[in-house]
């Protein structure tokens, strides 16, 4: 389906993709210092990260391979028999990519030559990688209770660059449709303003889904 859609919404719906990692990277920092670590508690194995030093990296066996969080990236990594793509998400440039590692890349350490930027191939691996983070997110919901996420946006808010994104029930709802759905997904706006055709708000300032980039340390100091 996607290659019947333009390459210039995929980006689009990348781009909101994009929005939510940088938000969940964030919530990801506040679940490790939840209830003695929700990470670990969902089944991550926690490892010193072999390329920023003092960091430490959280590893979960997913599909048959790996997906591997840090406060620099976030990535899910096939088997070495699986042709899929993997998914690679850099926080400090902002970009979501495809790839075909089977192993986790170094933190701060991006080999720009087994990276692919293709457009179709990133959206086919952001499924995955949805798919694996709105089920997280359902967990987390049933474990901690609807304030829990509520209470993670509103500090992430009150940063001073902190740019909170869509509100827990619309976010994990809009990462199952891109999930399930692809480059048909809607946009993330839609999850927030709803699906009628008058928006009194569509000229407001959209700050609530383009969150400008977190300081570095406060996500190092979250998650690590």
């Amino acid at each position: 389906m996607s290659q019947d859609i333009p390459i210039s919404r995929q980006r689009v719906l990348l781009s909101d993709f994009k929005a939510a990692l940088l938000q969940q990277m964030f919530f990801w920092g506040r679940d490790v210092m939840t209830s003695g670590n929700l990470l670990v508690q969902h089944g991550f194995i926690k490892l010193p990260s072999p390329g920023l030093k003092g960091t430490s990296c959280y590893r979960l066996d997913y599909r048959g391979g790996i997906i591997e969080l840090h406060g620099a990236c976030a990535g899910w990594y096939p088997c070495a028999h699986d042709p899929q793509p993997g998914f690679l998400f850099v926080r400090t440039s902002g970009r979501c990519t495809s790839h075909h590692l089977h192993e986790p890349v170094i933190p701060g350490c991006y080999q720009p030559e087994v990276l692919c930027h293709d457009t179709a191939s990133t959206m086919k691996s952001a499924q995955v990688f949805a798919t694996w983070l709105a089920d997280y997110e359902d967990w987390i919901l049933a474990c901690q209770g609807a304030d829990y996420r509520s209470q993670c946006r509103h500090m992430l808010s009150r940063l001073p660059k902190g740019s909170p994104w869509l509100p827990a029930p619309q976010a994990t709802k809009w990462l199952r449709a891109l999930a399930q759905q692809g480059a048909a997904a809607p946009r993330a706006k839609i999850m927030l303003h709803g699906t009628s055709g008058h928006n009194p708000t569509r000229h407001a300032p959209q700050q609530m889904i383009r969150p400008s980039r977190l300081r570095q340390e406060k996500i190092h100091a979250a998650l690590n």
